[in-house]
């Protein structure tokens, strides 16, 4: 029992991991009423009003899944302030299976104010599977994912988050409202030891900023590429130096931020 345990332990994670090396980077439409009967919602209008949208897929049985809901709450309440009108949430059961009372049992059981709705499981699928809670942050009339979606959830994630949607809302309107300019971004080995190789596509030629940071949000290193060429690159990451850990590496460019997590063990 503990070796089946055990395999199906690693099957997840490897799912989990190759979701990840090939995460979405553009939203998923979806045209639904709510299960408190309000609607339609439909996402790209939405996102072509100018809002910033965060959805949380849910798992009813899943601790994290609450932990995440709790803390997004505090991230929308501290947004929705400094942005009135311009963050909108949904909560989506994670499976076509949970009916509508199971839906609001869990929101407000939890005090989670975001809009409660049933059938997400095309979603979950679409953005990378197995992991709950799965989070995405979509914005632009571009539909543009701001982050990869996260599959898993650290608090920490939601400092990458508030950065990102700050970034979009505060940033000139080209910064993400065209197509992100970073595209094919794949990060390999991972977990990595010595040295990560970080291959990504430019649309465009642009300066880049590589950020790795830890669960906490603390800033451990940050590397300036200037004027990197349209096309592929490749650049090796010398992690001889960073404490083994989960960390979350970014890549910016003057008109996109991509983002992956990344496991260092010496």
């Amino acid at each position: 029992m503990k070796k089946l345990i055990a395999l199906f332990t690693f099957t997840i994670l490897l799912t989990i991991q190759c979701n990840k090396m090939h995460a979405q980077v553009t939203a998923m439409d979806f045209n639904v009423i709510d299960c408190n009967g309000g609607g339609p919602h439909n996402l790209f209008s939405d996102l072509n009003s100018g809002k910033v949208v965060i959805i949380e897929y849910f798992m009813t049985s899943c601790s994290p899944c609450i932990t995440a809901g709790q803390t997004l709450e505090n991230l929308k309440s501290n947004l929705i302030s400094q942005y009135p009108g311009k963050i909108k949430s949904y909560a989506f059961g994670f499976t076509n299976t949970y009916s509508c009372s199971t839906i609001l049992n869990w929101v407000n059981t939890n005090s989670i104010t975001s809009i409660p709705v049933d059938s997400g499981a095309t979603q979950v699928a679409y953005y990378g599977g197995m992991g709950m809670p799965t989070i995405i942050i979509a914005a632009g009339n571009n539909h543009q994912l701001l982050g990869s979606p996260y599959v898993g959830f650290n608090t920490s994630d939601t400092t990458q988050m508030a950065n990102n949607i700050r970034t979009f809302l505060n940033g000139p309107a080209s910064v993400f409202e065209n197509n992100n300019s970073i595209s094919d971004l794949k990060l390999f080995p991972n977990p990595v030891n010595n040295k990560l190789s970080i291959d990504f596509n430019l649309s465009d030629n642009s300066d880049i900023q590589i950020k790795v940071t830890d669960i906490s949000g603390r800033l451990i290193s940050s590397q300036n590429l200037m004027n990197k060429q349209k096309g592929n690159n490749l650049f090796e990451l010398n992690t001889t130096e960073i404490e083994s850990g989960y960390y979350t590496l970014q890549i910016q460019s003057q008109r996109g931020i991509s983002s992956r997590k990344i496991s260092i063990i010496h």
